[in-house]
């Protein structure tokens, strides 16, 4: 248990460089030095890059099961669960760069194939959740495979280092706002007007702070 806890805290802390630099360019002495142990220690706990990229991985895929898991439970309200699927899509879309996913399906096409999979079975859960809203009333009658592409493409651009300085926006408030689009393209207007913005609002700025972004 011991050993599992403190490969996590290792992991943790090559997340940051993960997202600033290529798989390529880093080497195992590097990757010991940003995690601040020897390399004979680092051994100790990953044999090669490669084991560390997978351990990286797993981490991404227990999220997405969490994810799934959250949007099959029917005690959650639809409302609290399309807020929830916000949340956690933007910490897939911004856990890890698009050119960190890039180099894994270059690099590492199996352990691509992987993620793509479980990526897949939660688009199609995804839908799934949302046309049952539909029809249940919660949620206005919309393509759910269009709802869910923009969310890629907006987060990706809201966070953006030019995207504040472009709209004079904090990628704080440019998530936020993200977020109230949906909320009206999403929820019937008799939902809209008890649902508490509070939460997503708490997530956003949690996430935030985890990513060590200086707003």
């Amino acid at each position: 248990m011991k050993r599992l806890e403190n490969s996590q805290k290792l992991l943790t802390k090559i997340i940051p460089v993960l997202r600033a630099k290529s798989i390529s360019s880093l080497r195992m002495d590097d990757i010991a030095k940003h995690m601040d142990i020897s390399k004979a220690t680092l051994y100790k706990y990953f044999s090669s890059k490669e084991e560390i990229i997978q351990n990286v991985l797993n981490v991404y895929i227990e999220e997405i099961h969490d994810s799934r898991a959250t949007m099959d439970d029917d005690t959650i309200s639809y409302e609290r669960r399309f807020q929830i699927a916000y949340e956690h899509a933007m910490t897939h879309v911004l856990y890890l760069p698009e050119f960190f996913w890039n180099e894994v399906k270059k690099l590492y096409p199996e352990l691509y194939e992987g993620i793509a999979s479980a990526l897949q079975h939660h688009s199609e859960q995804l839908c799934s959740f949302f046309e049952k809203g539909m029809a249940q009333g919660t949620f206005n009658r919309i393509s759910p495979v269009l709802y869910m592409i923009q969310d890629e493409a907006v987060i990706r651009t809201i966070a953006e280092p030019s995207f504040s300085i472009t709209h004079d926006m904090t990628i704080r408030q440019g998530l936020f706002d993200f977020y109230i689009l949906k909320k009206h393209q999403l929820l019937s207007p008799s939902r809209i007007e008890n649902l508490d913005d509070q939460p997503v609002k708490a997530y956003i700025n949690e996430l935030i702070q985890q990513l060590s972004w200086t707003m």
